[in-house]
């Protein structure tokens, strides 16, 4: 029996309001999840006492000046920059598997981190800036910056000359991505132990220098990128039916992969540049909220940044309480990350890319 056209489109509506409620709830998980890390880290105060000095700041009622600055200055803003880390690189990560129909694609495949971690190198071991003028104080950010967009600006730029296919793409970005770390290694082995140790900080990923200021331009560079992004949604959807069929629906496959590459790109630098490679998040994130939203980005994008602000907040809660003086988000991320990644590479339906 065929269904009538009101089945269907009441079918349909049902499945989309299933995806809001998902997405919904991948919001309060992370808003709850925000208020809860508060109460986690060297300085001693309960959960509820840190919620209390959070809401009390808001409101200009501030009753313990000693939890209000340690709270609002050091805690704040190292829980906002995990939500803005979390949500876009797990939007970045929906891009470049949508991108090239490759679910163990991520935002470091093109070598974007590898990229941010030799620029990086350079700044903390040999002090080298290349960009002219930077104040010594963010000569490693610019550096990871700059160097992170390299290897896509490569593959940019051979792609004006030569037709690149997907799986030429994600092999040029693993070369780029040895090359940087073969050089990276030679500068480490040769460093100082301080500096090696701050190298190897940056290298695991950590939230530890996150304060007020870095906040903002994290935040306008990642609500900029993840919108643009976001208003590529519709044709996003259209690239899983292949190139071919793309062109046939008067899109052009290429310039869709190459433009939202680049944005993708430009939003995992203006990340990492900050917080250094926090692993697994860009490919757990879009996983599970696949499951459960499906593969429409215009649910799955939204759903997918809502659970990795969740995911990266409940990583950097735990790795606050980690040993004496807490562990890298990184090292706690990727401990979690991998075991649910292979748990949903078992458990996952084949038709969830459809």
């Amino acid at each position: 029996m065929i269904p009538d056209a009101a089945q269907v489109k009441g079918e349909y509506a049902s499945g989309n309001r299933r995806r809001v409620l998902w997405a919904t709830c991948f919001v309060v998980l992370a808003a709850v999840l925000f208020l809860v890390t508060l109460g986690f880290g060297v300085y001693k105060i309960s959960v509820i006492d840190a919620i209390g000095v959070f809401f009390d700041h808001l409101s200009g009622d501030i009753s313990d000046p000693r939890s209000d600055e340690y709270v609002w200055n050091t805690r704040v803003p190292r829980a906002i920059g995990a939500l803005i880390a979390g949500a876009g690189l797990s939007i970045a990560g929906v891009i470049m598997q949508n991108d090239f129909k490759n679910p163990l694609a991520e935002p470091y495949t093109m070598g974007i981190s590898s990229g941010a971690f030799l620029g990086a190198t350079l700044g903390i071991i040999l002090n080298i800036s290349v960009v002219p003028f930077v104040p010594v104080s963010s000569q490693v950010v610019a550096n990871a910056y700059v160097f992170s967009l390299i290897p896509v600006a490569l593959i940019a730029a051979v792609s004006k000359f030569r037709k690149l296919t997907p799986m030429s793409m994600i092999l040029t970005g693993i070369a780029v991505m040895f090359l940087f770390s073969s050089i990276t290694q030679i500068l480490m082995v040769t460093a100082p132990s301080e500096s090696l140790a701050d190298a190897y900080s940056w290298r695991v990923g950590s939230l530890d220098r996150i304060r007020w200021d870095v906040v903002p331009p994290m935040l306008v560079s990642t609500v900029f990128f993840s919108a643009v992004l976001y208003m590529f949604a519709k044709r996003l959807n259209v690239m899983y039916v292949g190139d071919r069929s793309v062109r046939t629906l008067g899109e052009n496959p290429m310039f869709i992969r190459i433009v939202t590459m680049v944005l993708a790109s430009l939003l995992t630098a203006g990340i990492v540049s900050y917080t250094g490679t926090i692993g697994f998040i860009g490919l757990v994130g879009p996983h599970v909220a696949r499951i459960f939203v499906g593969s429409n980005n215009r649910y799955l994008i939204p759903a997918s940044a809502a659970f990795g602000a969740a995911f990266i907040l409940l990583a950097d809660t735990i790795a606050k309480v980690s040993g004496i003086n807490g562990l890298p988000v990184g090292v706690i991320s990727s401990m979690i990350g991998g075991p649910l990644f292979m748990w949903i590479l078992i458990r996952q339906r084949r038709n969830v890319w459809a």
